[in-house]
């Protein structure tokens, strides 16, 4: 959930537990900040997601997630939700 230019070592960088495998549209909103995941593995959508672009996210069933996806995915929720990355270039994501 790290960015490997965040990580502080190679080790953090391929901790199995510092990725998730998602599709390509889902890694992509991920990174952006656009989607994070809860504790129990349901997703949480950005308020600069709208509500047309999360439908069409077409989510399913919750992930299933270690302790240790958990400590990760705490650290996306504080340094990476919602902290503006939803902008690509000159263009929104909507």
């Amino acid at each position: 959930m790290k960015p490997w230019k965040d990580c502080e070592s190679d080790e953090e960088r391929l901790d199995v537990h510092n990725g998730l495998l998602l599709s390509a549209l889902w890694d992509a909103a991920f990174d952006r900040g656009l989607v994070t995941f809860d504790d129990g593995g349901c997703p949480q959508f950005s308020t600069q997601l709208s509500e047309e672009a999360a439908a069409e996210l077409r989510w399913q069933a919750p992930i299933r997630l270690t302790d240790k996806h958990r400590a990760r995915m705490e650290w996306h929720r504080s340094e990476v939700f919602e902290k503006g990355a939803a902008v690509v270039g000159s263009a929104t994501i909507d």
